[in-house]
């Protein structure tokens, strides 16, 4: 029998070379079998309409719909047995409809039709790949199961869950407790939750509408999870059995569904992030699972804290269910720390910890919630703490990979300029910390694709970044003229990066690179918004004198983001101001512990009236509920921690030569840490009930140069 764990055994989507030249075509594969084979079964989901035959006899069709990439359709006509010889599988193909694109997701311009299919039977296994024929020639690999735009595909294998790169694994939880139940008998035991009681009927449960594809998976999924709720709320649930769940943190989670009983079940699960989102938002996941007698079902992951399962049965009908979740994500050794005597700065750097841990998936992605993406900025931010945190970067580059291939010319990453410019700053971040030469080198050509349209946007006489209408300079509304001066601000400190690039690896000295206008100091220190003098700090603009008043006298309050407060605490630390630093690092991740907050907010409200998720709203395009409570790139204080507390920043790219600048907290006995490095690990801080207080480790090859204040 051949193993199932790996990312070989996966199928691929694909389709002809021409990709959007071929609407129609024909996908082929011609296989041996050396003995007969039973318990066949092909299965298969694709952009468009199909006609399976084997050995040259029509084994199922599918009309096209937008359903087709949503699951894997089993062909019921496709032979239960297969003799031994040779046989060929063929795949009519017609698909008139594409996977729509706009510039947001121009990224995945190549992703917009394509087929995954796989055979599988007694002691043999095929899947699509580049070895079937298209047309006569090689098929194309389109892309992995799990990517966008298709995401996860439902009635596949549980150990799919692996996904197209094959490094994605479950781990039982455990932590959880039930909260509550209704008309249900629920217990604990070592197999899960088991949930039993008598039938109180079973009225019409909505099936998703699939009637459009979509740009993203997410998309689609919260498409159709707002529909299904706007049905539900015509059942009067009162009268069901239902329970409740705390999973005890924050996962990307799926659930072992098994019915125990002779009665088939139907079991409504809704998901949330908090118990007010859970209650109030009309957009919560909501998922349909139909058990028949005695069967089990595995769920697609979704990014959740709290479950409710509705269980219908005919009435009268005894039901017994038995439920366990499973986290799922990509492991890495921790190989980072942090060892402290204050509580909060422990929670702080804990909470931060998980959230950049379970945002490891196909991509390094935002949130497990909402927007399972690759987003330029936001893992620009999550990579500062995946530095001083894992030994395994795979996630991070390939997300890097995604968007600096992916988008052609002519487009801003994410269809946001400032998004293209972090992009380009990530890559030196990768390379300070990484000292990585090939797979910097190995960018090359998407490294001056991308430096040539931000040339192509410059002003040739008075040297601004033009044309950046979507900024997205930060989650708060922000009028254009003060997004246009953040731009130039981040234009100048992007060119920076670009140059120190091309310092310390010749090979890329064709890259061209920029200058930057000639602006004062007076227009950033006049932003309403936080980020403008931040930006006009971190990129030079604002001298030191300047920077420093204007850090002194700010007050942490309302309107603030974690982006901006990750920034401003930065900002005081390499001004010497840590009492202050720590003031905003402990009111903004303190406040979110203080809700009970167990991953890092997209977003903060410091003080509200009204429940905490719905006032966390700032960005004006989101509805209530909406804002993610997990959030990758808030995980930052791991950052600040590391490179401002215990004070250890690379200079030179690999950590061949480190600044050191420890900067205790008032109050604070003891604050020591590891962080890796390509050399081994550095252990710094201090402990003061030691006779020696500081602490400092550091492996052969690496050298401590003069601090610079402003480095």
């Amino acid at each position: 029998m051949v193993s199932m764990r790996t990312a070989e055994r996966i199928p691929q989507w694909i389709w002809h070379r021409d990709l959007h030249g071929a609407p129609s075509l024909e996908l082929v594969r011609n296989f041996v079998l050396e003995s007969p084979v039973s318990d066949a079964e092909f299965r298969i989901a694709l952009t468009g309409a199909v006609e399976v035959e084997i050995d040259g006899m029509a084994a199922g069709q599918l009309e096209e719909s937008a359903a087709n990439v949503c699951a894997f359709h089993r062909m019921a006509a496709f032979p239960a047995t297969l003799a031994a010889g040779e046989h060929t599988i063929r795949l009519r193909i017609a698909c008139s409809v594409y996977m729509p694109t706009a510039p947001v997701s121009m990224h995945l311009h190549e992703r917009t039709v394509g087929c995954a299919a796989f055979l599988t039977a007694d002691g043999f296994w095929l899947r699509t790949d580049d070895s079937w024929s298209a047309g006569g020639t090689a098929a194309k690999k389109v892309c992995l199961l799990g990517e966008e735009p298709f995401g996860d595909v439902e009635d596949a294998p549980a150990w799919f869950v692996a996904g197209g790169f094959g490094d994605i694994e479950t781990m039982p939880l455990s932590g959880w407790v039930h909260l509550s139940a209704r008309l249900a008998e629920v217990s604990s035991s070592t197999e899960g939750l088991q949930v039993s009681g008598m039938g109180r009927g079973v009225p019409s449960v909505p099936v998703p509408a699939r009637q459009q594809l979509h740009l993203f998976y997410h998309v689609r999924k919260q498409a159709e999870w707002l529909d299904m709720n706007e049905q539900l709320q015509r059942l009067d649930r009162s009268l069901l059995p239902a329970c409740t769940v705390d999973l005890g943190k924050e996962y990307n989670v799926r659930f072992h569904l098994r019915n125990r009983c002779s009665s088939s079940l139907i079991i409504i699960w809704q998901g949330a992030e908090s118990l007010q989102e859970l209650e109030n938002y009309a957009g919560l996941m909501t998922e349909v699972v139909r058990l028949e007698p005695l069967a089990t079902q595995v769920t697609l992951p979704q990014g959740l804290r709290y479950v409710r399962m509705t269980i219908l049965v005919e009435e009268g009908e005894a039901f017994d269910l038995v439920w366990y979740p499973e986290e799922v994500v990509v492991p890495m050794q921790q190989l980072g720390s942090l060892h402290t005597d204050s509580p909060l700065l422990r929670d702080i750097y804990d909470m931060s910890l998980h959230t950049n841990r379970i945002c490891h998936q196909i991509g390094l992605w935002d949130g497990i919630k909402r927007d399972r993406l690759n987003w330029a900025y936001d893992f620009y931010l999550a990579a500062k703490a995946d530095y001083v945190l894992w030994d395994d970067l795979s996630v991070l580059r390939r997300s890097i990979l995604e968007l600096g291939k992916g988008t052609p010319v002519g487009y801003w990453m994410n269809d946001i300029p400032a998004y293209t410019l972090w992009w380009i700053n990530n890559i030196w971040e990768y390379y300070l910390h990484t000292g990585d030469d090939a797979f910097v080198l190995s960018l090359e050509g998407e490294l001056n694709r991308h430096i040539q349209q931000v040339i192509h946007n410059i002003h040739s006489d008075s040297g601004e970044l033009m044309r950046s209408n979507s900024m997205l300079i930060e989650w708060v509304p922000m009028d254009a003229g003060e997004g246009h001066l953040c731009m130039q601000a981040l234009l100048r400190l992007t060119g920076e990066n670009v140059r120190k690039l091309k310092r310390y690896l010749p090979a890329l000295d064709a890259l061209p690179d920029w200058g930057y206008p000639s602006i004062g100091e007076e227009p950033f220190m006049m932003g309403e918004q936080l980020i403008t003098p931040l930006l006009g700090i971190i990129s030079g603009y604002v001298g030191e004198q300047e920077a420093e008043h204007f850090l002194r006298r700010y007050t942490v309050s309302d309107p603030i983001t974690p982006l901006s407060a990750y920034w401003l605490a930065d900002c005081c630390s390499r001004f010497g101001l840590q009492e202050k630093a720590w003031q905003v690092v402990s009111l903004v991740w303190g406040k979110m512990l203080s809700e009970g907050a167990t991953a890092c907010w997209e977003s903060i409200t410091l003080q509200h009236e009204r429940d905490f998720h719905d006032a966390l709203t700032t960005y004006t395009a989101y509805d209530s509920y909406r804002i993610s409570l997990c959030h990758s790139w808030a995980a930052t204080p791991i950052h600040w921690i590391v490179s401002r507390v215990l004070g250890v920043t690379p200079v030179e790219p690999g950590y061949r030569a480190i600044s050191l600048r420890m900067q205790p907290i008032e109050g604070f006995k003891t604050c020591w840490g590891h962080i890796p490095t390509p050399y081994g690990q550095i252990t710094a801080g201090w402990n003061q009930n030691l006779k020696e207080p500081n602490i400092l480790e550091l492996p052969d090859g690496i050298r401590i140069v003069a601090h610079e204040r402003n480095g």
